[in-house]
């Protein structure tokens, strides 16, 4: 099994992509983290879907975490209105948030080789060279893994 047999599309996000479409691309395909293009387009780095929660939340809220215990749904509105305005562009300024390198891989890369590479780096994507975007994501990895174990060991589950 090789890189390109697990390989998919992931959501391209760019610095101007609204907070708010970011969050819902995550939600929305249950994403660990989000991929940035560069200025030409191309995937370049990756930010963990907790750094994109951390903008939806006002910095009162993050510098106090106290205060948000007596908020309630009635009065979220306020909170979440204030990240309209926000971009992922924010994300990647802010000293505070980690901006990882995306990780390459080439496409007849081993399992091994892929597990071992993504494990080294801390990566939960990377990204197959040598075509369009296309990507092995942690889940993707770590099944395959899973599968081929229990093959081998004759283990059914």
């Amino acid at each position: 099994m090789h890189a390109s047999d697990l390989e998919t599309t992931l959501p391209l996000v760019d610095r101007g992509t609204p907070v708010l479409d970011a969050a819902r691309m995550i939600a929305g395909e249950r994403l660990p983290v989000l991929v940035i293009t560069d200025d030409k387009g191309r995937p370049a780095a990756v930010i963990s879907a907790v750094d994109v929660l951390g903008l939806l939340i006002p910095s009162y809220l993050r510098d106090d975490t106290s205060l948000s215990g007596v908020l309630d749904e009635n009065g979220s509105d306020e909170v979440w209105a204030e990240a309209r305005g926000h971009t992922v562009g924010e994300l990647l300024d802010d000293e505070g948030v980690d901006v990882h390198d995306l990780l390459t891989v080439e496409p007849d890369a081993t399992l091994v080789e892929v597990a071992t590479l993504m494990a080294a780096a801390r990566a939960s994507v990377a990204l197959v060279t040598g075509g369009p975007p296309r990507f092995v994501t942690l889940p993707a990895l770590t099944d395959a893994i899973l599968r081929l174990s229990d093959r081998s060991s004759g283990d059914d589950a």
